[in-house]
């Protein structure tokens, strides 16, 4: 298993949390939220107040513009940037051009993800039938 983060996705994280985290992986192949917060107040991991309050303000008015949809359910609005547009009504194609290349991006990985649960699920169910239905409980 590899660890791989973006400048924009994943902020560094010192060595040794991350050793912690992936040793508690490798022992119990799964790890709780509250293990990883835990483990990163053990190795004094910490945010700017105000920049974390930041953060949250744009995550709450994110998620106010995805919440904007049209009848049939789609979003109307997205981010061009650091701009939120109106898809109806952008006449910038680069902007669309853009968002279309992030959204699309989104839907490989989710792709990939998909395959690789489905993956495990097909190798349960011929090789082991019985543990794959203890773990749907």
């Amino acid at each position: 298993m590899t660890v791989t983060s973006s400048m924009t996705s994943v902020p560094a994280l010192p060595n040794e949390a991350v050793d912690e985290i992936m040793a508690r992986l490798g022992e119990n192949q799964r790890i709780s939220s509250d293990e990883i917060v835990s483990i990163l107040k053990h190795h004094n991991v910490n945010g700017d107040a105000e920049a974390l309050q930041d953060s949250y303000r744009k995550r709450l008015g994110q998620r106010f513009m995805a919440a904007i949809r049209d009848e049939a359910g789609r979003r109307e609005i997205f981010a061009a940037g650091r701009n939120y547009v109106i898809v109806d009504c952008c006449n910038n194609a680069q902007e669309l051009k853009a968002i279309r290349k992030r959204l699309q991006s989104s839907v490989n990985g989710l792709d990939n993800s998909v395959q690789k649960v489905g993956g495990r699920l097909k190798f349960l169910d011929r090789f082991a039938p019985i543990v794959g239905e203890e773990a749907e409980d």
